[in-house]
C-alpha cells in the first residue's frame, strides 16, 4: 500500500497535536503524534518540524530541522501509521548525534506511542 507523506504548515495543526496528541521525549529528538480523522479518505502521513530557541542559533536551528526532515521521510514513509499526523521536536543533542543514532531513536518513539506500522 503506498501512501503520501506531506508537511504540516499551519500553527493551529501544530497546536492541536501538541494538546490532543501523544508524546515522546528520546534522546535526540520528541516526537508527538495523533491520528487524524479528516485524512481518513487518503493514505496520508503530515509531519512538522520544530526547533526552538534554546537549541541555539540560527545556523544551528536550521541545521537541526534539516536533519529531522530527511529522517521524517526516511523513516515515517516506512514505519509510521497513515491518516496520522506528527510533529518532530529538535533537542540541544540532535545537532550533534548522528543520524542512524536519531533514527532508532525515532522508532522508538514510534514504538513507544504505538503509531509504528504493523503490517511492514
Amino acid at each position: 500500500m503506498s501512501c503520501d507523506i506531506q508537511s504540516i504548515k499551519k500553527r493551529a495543526d501544530f497546536i492541536k497535536l501538541s494538546k490532543e496528541g501523544f508524546s515522546s521525549p528520546q534522546k535526540g529528538l520528541v516526537l508527538q503524534a495523533k491520528s487524524n480523522e479528516e485524512l481518513c479518505t487518503s493514505q496520508l502521513i503530515r509531519f512538522g518540524v520544530t526547533a526552538t530557541k534554546k537549541i541555539g542559533n540560527a545556523v544551528i536551528r536550521n541545521k537541526c530541522k534539516r536533519k529531522l526532515r530527511v529522517l521524517a521521510r526516511d523513516v515515517l514513509l516506512k514505519h509510521a501509521k497513515e491518516n496520522s499526523d506528527y510533529v518532530l521536536i529538535a533537542r540541544n543533542t540532535t545537532y550533534d548525534r548522528d543520524i542512524s543514532l536519531l533514527k532508532s531513536d525515532l522508532l522508538n518513539a514510534l514504538k513507544e506511542t504505538k503509531y509504528i506500522r504493523t503490517n511492514i
